[in-house]
């Protein structure tokens, strides 16, 4: 069966939904993305060297090009231009982008986004594209750097770039920026700029490329922690399964897991020392946790079907009003959002914490009845995942499989590279490393 969870979701939908999620990876980088994107847009729209559909996929990489920067501290670093040691997001956002999303044809371009000009031009095994791709998401992320964060003027900045061209920049770039313009703020102009909002959305993405960008959001929540590897593939699949229990229509199944699907998106927005926090969490903690539903809100902002958007915005409420984030009562929660909250516990009770492992099935039964007894949560589906509940797993298991071994494939790739003594010892293995097969949510 093959499974779309593209209802009701168009480009400009999908746009907006990336462009707000990566605005919570970290908040100093708010709308840095969209700016870098917006910059390259205008250093390249009349050009003519790529197509409309190339062009658009530039754009929505260099909107993705700091999608490895989870370390607080590496951020810190690019922020400061202190770029000698960026290997970390930039090889950690390149076997992402590879192996998760799309875009994997342009993935050596977030690769090579902060590599100096010197050390690029003498690479002959490199593809010349990719350089200079890479050269351009460089000196976009530089402009927006100097102007959004420093404050600098347009002049100041070009003054920057023009300093360091034939060191850290490639000059046939510089000369590219130094047509352009900024009368006013980065952000202004970006928000003013309709011709750049109408390329993007104008261009139309395939159902099956816009399941893969919201696979893709899902994935980089996931592995933000280990221990939360594989939990949205797992409540999905739980869904799954008990929607077919109950003989739900393809139609409603399809809500079901589009709604499983993107249930903790705004997650991106909890600080990971608190995902993997070993023990019980505060009362100041958990409130922190429990936004994450107010964020997913947010990152949806209107652009989701809104049965599927209720589902992922409810699986934290319960059937006696004690739930979050709006102490909604039975008679306000529909079947599919009673399945999926059921499905949630289910894979937490499943997944592995710094503090536990996995509960063995009988406890897990244990703890649903329990729940069920507490008018928590639904009676009647508590009850079929309970009869059923060892094949429901075993058939997660193999589902969730082919991910956690790319998981670690990825980790074990990115550790072994940050072992590597030189530059050229980690260029040449990051580009030596194959492509995986594509992993499936479903057999």
């Amino acid at each position: 069966m093959q499974v779309q969870y593209t209802k009701a979701i168009n480009n400009e939908s999908i746009l907006n939904i990336i462009r707000r999620f990566c605005n919570y990876i970290d908040p100093r980088l708010t709308e840095h993305g969209s700016h870098v994107s917006y910059i390259v847009f205008r250093m390249l729209k009349d050009s003519g060297e790529f197509s409309k559909e190339e062009l658009r996929n530039i754009c929505f990489v260099a909107q993705l090009h700091d999608v490895g920067a989870y370390k607080t501290e590496e951020i810190s670093r690019m922020l400061q231009f202190e770029t000698k040691d960026v290997w970390d997001h930039s090889f950690y956002g390149y076997l992402f982008i590879r192996y998760f999303s799309p875009l994997k044809d342009l993935a050596s371009a977030v690769l090579l986004h902060h590599i100096n000009w010197d050390f690029l031009e003498n690479e002959s095994g490199l593809n010349p594209v990719m350089k200079d791709l890479g050269q351009l998401i460089h000196i976009a992320d530089r402009i927006d750097v100097l102007m959004s964060l420093q404050k600098c003027s347009w002049e100041e900045t070009l003054s920057f770039l023009k300093k360091d061209q034939g060191t850290v920049y490639a000059p046939h770039i510089v000369k590219q920026a130094e047509k352009l313009s900024f009368k006013k703020s980065i952000e202004e102009e970006w928000k003013l700029d309709s011709q750049f909002n109408d390329f993007l959305t104008g261009i139309p993405l395939s159902g099956e490329d816009i399941t893969d960008y919201l696979k893709m959001l899902v994935f980089i929540i996931d592995f933000r922690s280990h221990h939360t590897v594989t939990h949205t593939i797992t409540t999905t699949s739980i869904s799954y399964e008990l929607g077919k229990l109950l003989s739900y229509p393809e139609d409603r199944l399809n809500v079901i897991l589009c709604g499983a699907l993107l249930h903790d998106l705004g997650k991106i927005a909890v600080p990971v020392e608190i995902l993997e926090y070993p023990g019980k969490l505060s009362r100041q903690a958990m409130n922190i946790m429990r936004t994450h539903v107010d964020y997913t809100e947010e990152i949806f902002g209107g652009s989701i079907d809104e049965a599927v958007a209720r589902i992922a915005l409810r699986h934290h409420e319960k059937l006696n009003g004690t739930g979050y984030p709006k102490g909604l009562s039975a008679k306000d929660l529909s079947k599919e959002e009673r399945l999926v909250a059921i499905a949630d516990i289910i894979s937490a009770l499943t997944g592995t914490r710094s503090y536990k492992d996995t509960y063995p099935t009988e406890k897990i039964k244990t703890i649903l009845e329990g729940m069920k007894n507490d008018q928590l949560v639904d009676p009647d589906i508590v009850s079929i995942a309970m009869t059923h509940l060892d094949c429901i797993l075993d058939t997660t298991a193999v589902r969730c499989r082919p991910i956690l071994h790319i998981y670690e494939r990825l980790n074990k790739e990115y550790l072994h590279l940050l072992e590597l003594p030189s530059d050229e010892e980690k260029l040449r293995f990051a580009l030596s490393i194959k492509q995986p097969e594509k992993a499936s949510l479903w057999p």
